[in-house]
Parts: C-alpha cells; sequence; structure tokens
C-alpha cells in the first residue's frame, strides 16, 4: 500500500498494523517535533505577564514628544 506521508488520514482512519512502517515512523516524528514546541502552561503566564506589562505606555515617553511646530534636528528629538 503506497501512502503519501504528508497525508495524516491514513494516521487516525487506519488500523496502525495496516500502516507501513516507514509512514507510521514519519508520523511520529512529525508528533514528536510538535509537542517538542509547544510550551506549558507556566511558561505562557510567564510570556503573557512580561507581554503585558510592556505594552503600557511609559510616561518618560510621553514626556519627551516634541510640541507641534518645534524643529526636531534628528529622530531623537533634539531640539535645534
Amino acid at each position: 500500500m503506497r501512502i503519501k506521508h504528508n497525508d495524516l488520514t491514513h494516521w487516525f482512519i487506519r488500523d496502525h498494523d495496516q500502516l507501513p512502517r516507514a509512514y507510521l515512523r514519519k508520523c511520529e516524528k512529525f508528533f514528536q517535533t510538535i509537542q517538542d514546541r509547544l510550551i506549558t502552561k507556566k511558561d505562557a503566564a510567564f510570556l503573557f505577564k512580561h507581554q503585558a506589562s510592556s505594552i503600557k505606555p511609559q510616561a518618560s515617553i510621553q514626556k519627551n514628544l516634541h510640541k507641534p511646530g518645534t524643529r526636531v534636528k534628528n529622530r531623537f528629538n533634539r531640539k535645534i
């Protein structure tokens, strides 16, 4: 039986005893790579906490904006 290795439908539909060993190995390797890339709930909470805190605008950024009509020398807001 020839099965395309990029097609996972046979993995879910058929009995694994009926599938070629090479196909089973490739599917297991694929599922293992997905599992290795998943993050835990603890990691997700840590990332979300740090991402959420960086979204808020900081006071120093708000204070350093130049007023409209003021000439600015360069992108670092140094007045001439």
